[in-house]
Protein backbone atom coordinates (compact mmCIF):
# COMPACT_ATOMS: atom_id res chain seq x y z
CA UNK A 1 0.00 0.00 0.00
CA UNK A 2 1.38 3.46 -0.76
CA UNK A 3 1.65 5.75 1.96
CA UNK A 4 2.24 8.83 -0.59
CA UNK A 5 0.91 9.23 -4.04
CA UNK A 6 1.84 12.19 -6.07
CA UNK A 7 -1.28 12.03 -8.56
CA UNK A 8 -4.30 13.02 -7.50
CA UNK A 9 -4.48 12.66 -3.77
CA UNK A 10 -1.74 12.95 -1.22
CA UNK A 11 -1.47 12.81 2.20
CA UNK A 12 -1.01 15.85 5.19
CA UNK A 13 1.99 14.11 6.66
CA UNK A 14 4.45 11.33 5.31
CA UNK A 15 2.93 8.99 8.53
CA UNK A 16 -0.09 9.38 9.82
CA UNK A 17 -0.61 8.73 13.92
CA UNK A 18 -4.10 9.63 15.11
CA UNK A 19 -3.77 11.21 18.64
CA UNK A 20 -7.30 12.70 18.39
CA UNK A 21 -10.54 11.76 16.28
CA UNK A 22 -13.26 13.55 14.43
CA UNK A 23 -16.53 14.60 16.69
CA UNK A 24 -17.38 14.67 20.08
CA UNK A 25 -14.30 14.89 22.89
CA UNK A 26 -13.54 16.52 26.25
CA UNK A 27 -10.76 19.08 25.11
CA UNK A 28 -7.60 18.13 26.13
CA UNK A 29 -6.46 21.78 27.08
CA UNK A 30 -10.11 23.40 28.48
CA UNK A 31 -11.57 20.14 29.85
CA UNK A 32 -15.20 20.81 28.17
CA UNK A 33 -16.55 18.76 26.02
CA UNK A 34 -17.38 19.65 22.53
CA UNK A 35 -17.33 18.95 19.02
CA UNK A 36 -13.89 18.37 17.35
CA UNK A 37 -14.68 19.11 13.31
CA UNK A 38 -11.08 17.88 12.69
CA UNK A 39 -8.54 14.87 13.51
CA UNK A 40 -5.22 15.69 15.42
CA UNK A 41 -2.37 13.87 13.45
CA UNK A 42 0.79 13.10 15.90
CA UNK A 43 4.28 15.20 14.17
CA UNK A 44 7.36 16.68 14.90
CA UNK A 45 8.76 19.65 12.64
CA UNK A 46 7.49 17.72 10.00
CA UNK A 47 6.07 18.93 6.06
CA UNK A 48 2.58 19.29 5.86
CA UNK A 49 1.30 18.22 2.37
CA UNK A 50 -1.71 19.73 0.05
CA UNK A 51 -3.75 16.25 0.21
CA UNK A 52 -5.91 17.73 -3.08
CA UNK A 53 -5.00 20.07 -5.67
CA UNK A 54 -6.68 23.54 -5.60
CA UNK A 55 -6.03 27.22 -4.06
CA UNK A 56 -4.94 28.32 -1.32
CA UNK A 57 -7.31 30.76 0.35
CA UNK A 58 -5.81 32.29 3.45
CA UNK A 59 -3.00 31.78 5.59
CA UNK A 60 -2.85 33.30 9.03
CA UNK A 61 -3.31 33.03 12.98
CA UNK A 62 -5.90 32.92 15.48
CA UNK A 63 -5.92 31.65 19.24
CA UNK A 64 -7.46 28.65 18.91
CA UNK A 65 -5.86 27.32 15.41
CA UNK A 66 -2.41 28.81 15.45
CA UNK A 67 -0.94 29.40 12.08
CA UNK A 68 -2.84 27.72 9.73
CA UNK A 69 -3.85 27.14 5.86
CA UNK A 70 -6.89 27.19 3.91
CA UNK A 71 -6.89 25.36 0.72
CA UNK A 72 -10.19 25.54 -1.43
CA UNK A 73 -10.53 22.44 -4.36
CA UNK A 74 -13.88 22.68 -5.77
CA UNK A 75 -16.10 22.42 -3.13
CA UNK A 76 -14.08 21.00 -0.55
CA UNK A 77 -12.09 23.30 2.04
CA UNK A 78 -9.14 21.71 3.94
CA UNK A 79 -7.50 23.49 7.05
CA UNK A 80 -4.13 22.53 8.50
CA UNK A 81 -3.45 24.11 11.97
CA UNK A 82 -1.16 24.52 14.85
CA UNK A 83 1.78 25.58 12.36
CA UNK A 84 5.18 26.86 12.72
CA UNK A 85 5.99 27.49 9.36
CA UNK A 86 4.06 28.20 5.84
CA UNK A 87 5.21 27.88 2.31
CA UNK A 88 2.59 28.92 0.41
CA UNK A 89 0.96 32.51 -0.01
CA UNK A 90 -3.27 33.13 -0.50
CA UNK A 91 -4.21 33.11 -3.82
CA UNK A 92 -1.59 30.27 -4.83
CA UNK A 93 -2.11 27.24 -6.80
CA UNK A 94 -0.69 23.86 -5.75
CA UNK A 95 -0.90 20.43 -6.56
CA UNK A 96 -1.30 17.75 -4.42
CA UNK A 97 1.98 16.48 -2.73
CA UNK A 98 3.00 20.63 -2.61
CA UNK A 99 4.64 21.19 0.46
CA UNK A 100 2.61 23.48 2.62
CA UNK A 101 4.39 24.23 5.79
CA UNK A 102 5.72 22.83 8.88
CA UNK A 103 4.20 21.39 11.73
CA UNK A 104 4.37 23.13 15.21
CA UNK A 105 2.69 24.34 18.40
CA UNK A 106 1.20 27.29 17.44
CA UNK A 107 -2.89 28.19 19.14
CA UNK A 108 -4.62 26.07 21.74
CA UNK A 109 -2.55 23.36 22.27
CA UNK A 110 -1.04 20.53 24.21
CA UNK A 111 2.08 19.84 22.09
CA UNK A 112 3.31 19.72 18.43
CA UNK A 113 0.81 18.13 16.20
CA UNK A 114 -1.44 18.34 12.63
CA UNK A 115 -4.79 19.76 13.18
CA UNK A 116 -6.49 18.48 9.67
CA UNK A 117 -10.35 19.34 9.12
CA UNK A 118 -12.35 19.13 6.05
CA UNK A 119 -15.79 20.45 5.39
CA UNK A 120 -17.84 20.34 2.19
CA UNK A 121 -20.03 22.75 0.60
CA UNK A 122 -19.65 24.88 4.53
CA UNK A 123 -19.97 21.19 6.33
CA UNK A 124 -17.49 19.43 8.32
CA UNK A 125 -17.41 16.20 7.38
CA UNK A 126 -14.64 12.88 9.23
CA UNK A 127 -11.22 13.61 7.61
CA UNK A 128 -10.13 10.32 7.84
CA UNK A 129 -13.27 8.98 5.86
CA UNK A 130 -12.77 11.94 3.88
CA UNK A 131 -9.25 10.87 2.69
CA UNK A 132 -9.85 7.09 2.80
CA UNK A 133 -12.92 7.70 0.01
CA UNK A 134 -10.01 10.18 -1.84
CA UNK A 135 -7.77 7.05 -1.81
CA UNK A 136 -10.58 4.62 -3.10
CA UNK A 137 -11.62 6.93 -5.75
CA UNK A 138 -7.79 7.41 -7.21
CA UNK A 139 -7.39 3.62 -6.59
CA UNK A 140 -10.49 2.79 -8.67
CA UNK A 141 -9.62 5.18 -11.33
CA UNK A 142 -6.57 4.08 -12.45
Amino acid sequence: MKLFCCCLLALPLRYLVLTSGYGYRVHPVTGRFCFHSGIDLRARHDTVFAVMPGRIAFTGYDRVTGVYIRLASRDFTLLYGHLSQVFVLAGDSVNSGTPLGITGSSGRVTGEHLHFSASYRQVPVNPLLFLRGLMNNQLTNK
